[in-house]
């Protein structure tokens, strides 16, 4: 695991030197993905709202009836050791568990990744982002099963594109490589339909802002067909907060970002500044 801000990382507890810290090739359950993970960002000793992420790694092993090594109190804790050990101010947190395969039992490792730097110009100009087909499997549980997710990265990085968007068979778009997807349209926001995309945490923070500052929210289906028809479009994730897209495929959104992204944008801002951050 190079290029950590702490030389550490932790297995099922242990704490290990990150060189030395993984998990055994002939587990099973790594070829089968059978697999969760979570990503968390850690800034001054603290934590962006790792409760909701640690409750979301266990409705992710619930739903895959998948055992955890400890309870989430635990894993919570795990957390915050290997957080002591930062030699930087700001990291992002990884947290993987896998099931048992039969054989061996459970493991979760946690290491801590560097923070990326993103350029103010992606604020101001937005990015963008190509299309790739596929789906996730049982996509209310963030699983290591990421095919999908890997090829529409892989995709927009030869391209030169910032994100890859994920279109399912039905033609919907449901999320990027690595973020969550939503659309502006007439003034709504439009979020893809319950269950077809993963509940992003900060995607949540997003639409709770966005209740707050009285932006009507609709669950739609998000065909790709009618990308032309958005007003503006953006994506979330934990290392991006909110990040405006200017362009999907060859499509040019009429703004990026857009009075609603703009707005949400600030208000993600002031929320960041004063609330979620946990010890």
């Amino acid at each position: 695991m190079p290029n950590t801000p702490t030389p550490y990382a932790i297995v099922n507890g242990h704490l290990l030197p990150a060189s030395q810290a993984g998990f055994p090739a002939h587990h099973q359950s790594l070829v089968d993905s059978f697999g969760i993970y979570e990503t968390v960002l850690v800034q001054a000793g603290r934590f962006f709202h790792l409760e909701r992420h640690l409750n979301r790694l266990g409705q992710s092993a619930e739903i895959l009836a998948l055992d955890l090594p400890a309870p989430l109190e635990e894993i919570g804790q795990w957390a915050r050791r290997l957080a002591a050990t930062m030699q930087t101010p700001c990291g992002l947190l990884r947290l993987v568990a896998y099931g048992s395969d039969g054989v061996h039992g459970p493991v979760c490792g946690l290491y801590i990744k560097p923070c990326p730097q993103h350029l103010p110009a992606i604020f101001q100009q937005g990015v963008a982002a190509v299309t790739s087909e596929g789906e996730r499997f049982r996509p209310l549980a963030k699983s290591t099963n990421c095919l999908a997710q890997a090829m529409a990265r892989f995709k927009a990085q030869a391209a030169g594109a910032h994100e890859g968007l994920i279109v399912d068979r039905q033609g919907h778009l449901t999320e990027g490589s690595t973020s969550n997807l939503l659309a502006v349209a007439g003034g709504v926001l439009l979020r893809p339909l319950a269950g077809s995309a993963l509940e992003g945490v900060t995607e949540g923070v997003a639409l709770q802002l966005a209740a707050e500052l009285g932006i009507p929210m609709q669950l739609a289906p998000l065909p790709l067909t009618e990308v032309s028809t958005w007003d503006e479009a953006f994506i979330t994730s934990t290392n991006r907060r909110i990040f405006p897209l200017r362009q999907i495929d060859d499509i040019v959104l009429p703004a990026s970002p857009g009075p609603i992204t703009s707005r949400l944008m600030a208000a993600f801002c002031d929320y960041e500044a004063s609330q979620g951050w946990e010890e």
